[in-house]
């Protein structure tokens, strides 16, 4: 069975994560999928090898491969007439275009969706942005941390105040916001493929990094609002008071979900042997546990200090209710859970060494074969292959190179 989209072709302009993430997963999905970078490469190559302590390199950049596999890698400098040139003849018979370059550099290079629009009428010209087009900072460089995780109030608000008073914010994880902006682009492009066979048009799509940062904080942007009156940053105590994490004997944690709270203090109170919170007035409402909730977390913090974190999973099962241990991102890679689904694998690079890498998330029968992750070409080095495939000679190609307008790596 072929791949979802098998025949399509994808020209990507894109750098660092979100963009990128949307790319490779057409490419997982079956498009082809060509990446024009500069000669210096796109600048998460360099992100990927700068992580230190590392014996991440040039040759073992698997950083930059989760974001980019699959693609073909060409080197192209659009700033050249030559470069021109060969961008339309590559955007010709291209379905999609997926960038994350800022407007007024796309408008310099004269590739910008306004350029393109009216010569492709059927292209689809997928785009993440930063902070939206309108507003004062819409034309602020936007990354993940700063418009997905600090503008929507995720750093500040979910640091836990200390017993003294004081918090430090959360430091945001890298990528997870690109990524899921990307996942928001790519749900829009395959939207606009459909769309494309009923109208025959392609059309402009747009993921933005603070709006997805916004509707995916939107419960707590919701909660926050002033008629709710619930305020940030808050202690342990005044978060969920079941659910949450909790020391076990053994020094870990584990962490209870507090979904059904209805049934949770049940379950609790017979998992830790203390039926008698369900008749305590103290405990045995929402607003009780609010207004006692420095005592009633200090109760349940003596009880789970009474057991390892394995024991009490072991038990949460036996009640029924959500419990897993506090991991680390290390505990991914060793994960039983993870390794028996195939969510993880393992990419081995020519200098033998190898890593454990996320699989793509897509589940489809008719994705016979399961997704891999492969290391990404260097810079230009496909250029001569898909420069070939346009139909240039290779006394074109030879001044091309030359001219400083295309590069493939040796």
């Amino acid at each position: 069975m072929k791949k979802p989209l098998e025949g399509i072709k994808v020209v990507d302009l894109t750098t660092f994560v979100a963009a990128p993430v949307t790319a490779r997963m057409l490419a997982d999905l079956g498009a082809e999928v060509i990446k024009i970078e500069p000669p210096a490469g796109d600048g998460w190559r360099l992100t990927g090898i700068s992580y230190v302590p590392t014996r991440f390199s040039r040759e073992e950049n698997p950083v930059f491969d989760i974001y980019n596999s699959g693609k073909k890698m060409i080197s192209v400098n659009l700033k050249t007439e030559d470069g021109q040139e060969i961008f339309h003849r590559l955007i010709s018979d291209a379905d999609i275009f997926v960038t994350n370059v800022r407007e007024a550099a796309l408008k310099r290079m004269k590739v910008s969706y306004d350029d393109l629009k009216d010569k492709y009428p059927r292209l689809i010209y997928a785009q993440v942005i930063g902070f939206g087009h309108k507003g004062p900072d819409s034309e602020i460089p936007a990354f993940d941390t700063t418009a997905f995780w600090t503008r929507t109030g995720f750093i500040r608000d979910l640091a836990v105040i200390g017993e003294n008073g004081t918090y430090d914010p959360i430091y945001p994880p890298s990528g997870m916001g690109d990524t899921v902006t990307g996942y928001v682009l790519l749900s829009q492009v395959n939207l606009a493929l459909y769309q494309r066979t009923v109208t025959g048009k392609g059309q402009l799509v747009e993921a933005c990094l603070y709006h997805s940062g916004i509707f995916t904080m939107g419960t707590m942007q919701i909660t926050n609002q002033r008629p709710f009156g619930r305020v940030f940053p808050r202690s342990r105590a005044d978060h969920a008071q079941l659910g949450g994490y909790y020391k076990c004997k053994d020094g870990e944690y584990i962490f209870i979900a507090a979904g059904l709270v209805a049934r949770l203090l049940g379950q609790i109170a017979g998992a830790i042997g203390r039926p008698d919170l369900l008749d305590d007035p103290r405990y045995n409402t929402p607003e009780a546990r609010l207004a006692n909730r420095d005592e009633f977390y200090k109760l349940l913090s003596a009880e789970f200090m009474k057991k390892t974190s394995d024991e009490w999973l072991v038990i949460a099962k036996e009640h029924d209710f959500a419990a897993t241990k506090l991991c680390s991102f290390a505990d991914i890679s060793e994960d039983e859970q993870a390794l028996a689904n195939g969510f993880v694998e393992t990419i081995e690079y020519p200098n033998g060494h190898t890593d454990m890498i996320a699989v793509p998330p897509f589940h489809m029968s008719s994705i016979e074969e399961p997704l891999t992750t492969k290391p990404t070409p260097p810079v230009g080095g496909n250029t001569d292959e898909v420069l070939r495939s346009l139909g240039y000679t290779e006394e074109q190609i030879a001044l091309f190179k030359e001219r400083g307008s295309v590069m493939q790596a040796e």
